[in-house]
């Protein structure tokens, strides 16, 4: 079982250097690990109590985020990323799409398919996306498996897609944008970009897009028009993250930078100890980013300062899962490494210090002697 502890200033022993207090990240403590037996055949999904984890033995396990238990695990062969919500779980195998129920793991239905699926799948509000190698994009009723609209987009996705407004973004493999209404699959608009698209983050006000030909650029949702662009130096890894000031991304020159989210003008940069692997994640008072060497590091996202480093035994396979709202006990950062192990992290549960009003041992001298 590979353990992956959480602190500040690790030792070669375990022991925890302090760790400043401005992040609750920095509170954080194992509570449990589980090992399945089997490297990621595919990224897992996460919904708010459970991890789908996809292995390369052919099975696909429901672990639970609060007790690190497998509810169930059957057989299913996939290397695509499955989708979660509305009380089932959706997964491809050997031409088939299906819907399984995520108390039991059991199949609800099975809806064959025309091709083989290439991105992961998506999930949302009652809605099912796959995408083929064909270019084909496919909307099913998630709850039944039905077919409701096909849209041929001339090439696969690169990514899995991205909502907004009563939209779809879609980042393809030939380095197009476009954006499609939900209920129909109508196109509204393509841009193409420079680069391979490699992340892509949906806002409330902008499309962002990170691309391997060194640019992140955002976009206006409604008509594609291009709002701002920043060059880095090496290219962009994963999706970005934001907050309502900044927007954060990572890129191969091993730099995190945050910059205006209105504007796109650079507020501070940082130098990163690794390379990092997947696009940061913001939480709280704190910017993560996860590097290829088995660390997370966290910043201020105020200024990028240090605040605390995860470290881990083997390489992450998926980007760090944050639970929401969980109890207060309950594990609320979820790791998964290449091997397929998880584990959970959990805030540290100490009592407030108080004076003590009477000190501890025997009495010595005085009356009653």
């Amino acid at each position: 079982v590979v353990v992956i502890a959480i602190a500040s200033g690790h030792t070669a022993t375990g022991q925890v250097a302090p760790a400043p207090p401005s992040s609750g990240l920095a509170a954080l403590d194992a509570r449990w690990s589980l090992a399945l037996g089997s490297p990621l055949s595919a990224t897992p999904a996460f919904d708010a109590q459970t991890a789908y984890v996809p292995t390369r033995n052919g099975q696909l396990a429901a672990v639970e985020l609060d007790s690190g238990f497998v509810r169930w695990r059957i057989d299913l062969e996939t290397a695509v990323s499955p989708a979660s919500g509305d009380g089932l779980v959706f997964a491809t195998s050997t031409g088939l799409l299906m819907g399984l129920d995520s108390a039991s793991g059991r199949p609800l239905w099975r809806t064959p398919l025309a091709g083989r699926v290439v991105a992961p799948l998506y999930w949302d509000s009652g809605w099912l996306i796959a995408s083929m190698e064909s270019g084909d994009v496919t909307a099913y009723r998630a709850d039944a498996g039905t077919l409701v609209w096909t849209q041929n987009l001339g090439a696969p996705l690169a990514l899995a897609p991205v909502p907004a407004l009563d939209r779809l973004f879609f980042a393809l493999t030939d380095s197009r944008l476009i954006s499609a209404d939900l209920d129909t699959g109508v196109v509204r608009w393509t841009e193409t970009v420079e680069g391979r698209i490699s992340g892509l983050l949906a806002l409330d006000d902008q499309l962002i897009a990170g691309t391997t030909g060194n640019f992140v650029q955002s976009f206006e949702l409604t008509n594609g028009r291009r709002r701002w662009r920043w060059r880095v130096g090496a290219d962009v890894v994963g999706s970005g993250a934001a907050d309502d000031g900044f927007i954060y991304f990572v890129a191969l020159d091993n730099v995190l930078r945050a910059v205006d989210r209105r504007s796109g003008n650079l507020r501070w940069s940082r130098p990163l100890p690794a390379r990092p692997s997947t696009g940061p994640v913001r939480v709280d008072d704190a910017v993560l980013v996860p590097f290829v060497s088995s660390e997370i590091a966290v910043f201020s996202p105020a200024d990028g300062k240090p605040i605390v480093t995860i470290k881990g035994i083997g390489e992450l396979g998926a980007q760090p899962y944050l639970r929401s709202n969980p109890a207060p006990t309950a594990a609320r950062l979820i790791t998964v490494n290449r091997e397929g192990t998880l584990q959970g992290f959990a805030s540290r549960m100490e009592p407030p210090p108080a004076p003590l009003e009477t000190l501890p041992g025997a009495r010595v001298g005085g009356d009653g002697g």
